[in-house]
C-alpha cells in the first residue's frame, strides 16, 4: 500500500470537514480550494457524484463515511452516506 502523498490527504481531510460542517458550497467550487484540490481533482469526472449526493442531503442530516482511505498515493476512497447513521440500510 503506497503512502498517500500529503496533498491527497488534506484534501481528503477538508472535503470531509466541509461535509461535516454543512458547507456545500465550498465542495462544489472546489477550484477555490487552492492547490491541494487541484491535484486532487485534475478532472471533475470521479468529484462530481459527490456533488449529488450533497445535493440530497437535508440541511442538518446526518452523513458518515462508510469508506476511508487513500489508494495508490492519490486516490481518495471517502464514501459518504446520507442519513443513515445509527440506523442500517436495507
Amino acid at each position: 500500500m503506497a503512502t498517500p502523498y500529503p496533498w491527497a490527504s488534506r484534501f481528503e481531510r477538508r472535503v470531509r470537514s466541509l461535509i461535516e460542517a454543512d458547507e456545500a458550497g465550498a465542495i462544489v467550487d472546489y477550484s477555490r480550494l487552492g492547490a491541494d484540490a487541484a491535484l486532487a481533482v485534475p478532472t471533475p469526472d470521479h468529484y462530481l457524484p459527490l456533488l449529488y449526493v450533497l445535493g440530497a442531503r437535508q440541511r442538518g442530516e446526518p452523513v458518515d463515511f462508510p469508506v476511508e482511505g487513500i489508494e495508490g498515493g492519490s486516490i481518495s476512497m471517502l464514501c459518504v452516506r446520507v442519513g443513515a447513521r445509527g440506523r442500517e440500510l436495507e
